[in-house]
C-alpha cells in the first residue's frame, strides 16, 4: 500500500544539508546490512513521493509491481535518484517493460491520486506512522525489523488463530 512517510513534502522535495554524511543511522544501518543491502545510503534529497507511488499503482495493474518496486527502492537507496523525476520514472518503467507514454499520461492527469491518498489514509487509520509497515494476524508494526521479530509475530498470530478455531469448534 502507498504510504506518505512525509506528507508535508511538496513537489520540490527536501534537499538535505550537505554534510557529506550519507551513512544510515542505527538500527536501520545494521538491518540493511543484515538483509544484504550493503550499498544502502541516505539520498541527498527526500523526494516528493506521489509520482512514484502513482507509478507503482500502474505497475500493479500491469502485473509488474515486484520488479518496479525493487527498481524504485534501489534507485532511491542505492543510487540516490529523485523518484519524483519523470526522467527517472521513465527509465525505471522502461526497464520493467511498462508502457511509458500511457503511464506518463496517467501520472500527469492524476489518474491514481485518489487511490494513493485512500491507501495512505487507511494506513493512518490502522495506526501506521512510518514505513515499512506490516500486519501479521491482528498485530501491526512499523519499521525495519530483524527476522526474529517477524517470526514471533507470525507465531503469535498462529496461536491466536488456533485459539479462535478451537472456540468455534467447541460451540
Amino acid at each position: 500500500m502507498a504510504f506518505l512517510l512525509r506528507p508535508d513534502i511538496g513537489p520540490e522535495g527536501i534537499v538535505r544539508p550537505a554534510t557529506g554524511d550519507s551513512e544510515l543511522r542505527e538500527p536501520m544501518r545494521s538491518n540493511a546490512i543484515e538483509s544484504g543491502l550493503t550499498r544502502m545510503k541516505r539520498p541527498a534529497k527526500t523526494p516528493y513521493s506521489i509520482p512514484s507511488l502513482e507509478a507503482t499503482e500502474y505497475a500493479k495493474e500491469q502485473g509488474k509491481f515486484e520488479p518496479f518496486h525493487k527498481l524504485c527502492y534501489s534507485a532511491l537507496w542505492d543510487d540516490g535518484l529523485d523518484l519524483s523525476s519523470f526522467e527517472v520514472l521513465e527509465k525505471l518503467a522502461r526497464q520493467c517493460d511498462l508502457n511509458w507514454p500511457e503511464l506518463e499520461a496517467r501520472l500527469r492527469s492524476g489518474h491514481y491520486r485518489q487511490e494513493v491518498e485512500d491507501q495512505y489514509r487507511l494506513g493512518v487509520r490502522l495506526g501506521f506512522q512510518g514505513i515499512p509497515g506490516f500486519v501479521i494476524g491482528n498485530a501491526g508494526f512499523t519499521g525495519a525489523a530483524p527476522y526474529p521479530i517477524f517470526r514471533v509475530a507470525a507465531q503469535r498470530a498462529l496461536e491466536e488463530l488456533r485459539g479462535e478455531t478451537r472456540q468455534e469448534g467447541e460451540g
